[in-house]
């Protein structure tokens, strides 16, 4: 089979729509460009590329976190690798994962499950500048920052990291400046193909993006949550920064579960701002006012309430892609199929529930 990369569109927003590709994975793969030896059949989940950097990403990406491993279990990595081809069949071509998730064990899960997967997608991870709920970050020295893409490289197994991102502000002195040149730096040096940002106000991604273009950033947004961003994702836009979106299902409310089964399942969150945000008495009952709201324009589009939600973040101004994770490969393939789902005239009627949601009461 001949190898060789594919002319890829760089000029961000543009749709590419990669061929559909059959045969044998390709294996030992450590970092992937999409050639003709991509082990990947990208179907009809049409790819965006981030700026100048040649790499497209499809329009929904697989979340990492949610593969585990989860404190006192054993890493499942047959489970991480039939979600991963599930996501490849579905024609997902990366995933996203972070230094703080699970104590640095998802990152080793992930590259375990990519090994025997082929290693045919794209990863994004990120390095943290502390403590955080998860874990602790690496920190953002300049020497940090280097020392902790090495560790997720080896956590990985792999040569070159897709995607960098800063995971959210450093809140102990470090000068951005120094932390932005380090990051510069692992590009300059092979290691890292593109930098991000992530939880980041526009003065702070405007101010590292005038010292070395920032390829992507990546926050929060859905009908109930993190609305206050469609600013940011818009100006994003318009400087040329691509923006994957964390969080369109709202952490399992958008996904036709019961606020039963949702509250149990975060339970032990109930401290957390996002349990004060959207869980509490008085707004859980607001939340899922609007995903109950949903159901009947979700049965006239023939789609289901996740697909819904998810269309509705990929249709606002500035969203590159957004992120769904899941330990189940059946809705993964659901959660793809977001991406061809024209909201039409749907689109004002999700917009009009968004009133009714948390942050109004």
């Amino acid at each position: 089979m001949r190898s060789g990369v594919i002319s890829l569109p760089t000029v961000l927003g543009r749709a590419w729509s990669p061929p559909l590709r059959s045969g044998p994975r390709c294996d030992n793969r450590k970092s992937l460009v999409l050639d003709d030896c991509a082990p990947v059949s990208l179907l009809s989940v049409q790819a965006r590329t981030l700026g100048e950097t040649g790499i497209a990403l499809s329009r929904l990406g697989l979340g990492g976190y949610e593969l585990g491993p989860e404190s006192g279990t054993e890493p499942d990595v047959d489970r991480a690798v039939r979600v991963i081809q599930a996501s490849m069949d579905a024609g997902i071509n990366w995933l996203d994962s972070a230094e703080a998730y699970h104590d640095g064990g998802n990152e080793l899960l992930i590259g375990s499950a990519l090994t025997r997967a082929g290693g045919g997608m794209l990863v994004a991870t990120k390095v943290g500048p502390g403590e955080s709920l998860t874990s602790e970050g690496s920190g953002f020295r300049h020497d940090q920052i280097h020392t902790a893409c090495r560790s997720s490289l080896g956590r990985l197994g792999r040569d070159v990291i897709d995607v960098y991102f800063l995971h959210w502000p450093d809140e102990s002195g470090v000068p951005l400046e120094e932390t932005w040149g380090a990051m510069s730096e692992l590009v300059d040096q092979g290691l890292v193909r593109a930098i991000g940002m992530s939880n980041y106000q526009l003065d702070d991604i405007k101010a590292c993006h005038g010292q070395r273009p920032v390829d992507v950033v990546q926050t929060g947004l859905s009908l109930i949550d993190h609305l206050e961003e469609r600013d940011l994702i818009a100006g994003c836009g318009d400087l040329g920064i691509g923006v994957v979106i964390f969080e369109p299902l709202a952490s399992g409310i958008l996904t036709g579960k019961s606020m039963q089964q949702v509250t149990e399942t975060w339970s032990a969150w109930v401290e957390s701002a996002f349990w004060q945000r959207l869980l509490a008495p008085g707004k859980a009952e607001r939340s899922f006012a609007v995903a109950d709201a949903m159901t009947p324009i979700a049965d006239r589009l023939g789609a289901s309430v996740p697909q819904v939600a998810i269309a509705w973040v990929l249709a606002q101004a500035g969203v590159t892609a957004a992120i769904a994770g899941s330990r189940d490969g059946r809705h993964v393939d659901e959660n793809a199929g977001a991406v061809d789902l024209a909201l039409g005239e749907a689109l004002s009627e999700l917009e009009a529930l968004i009133p009714l949601g948390p942050a109004f009461g």
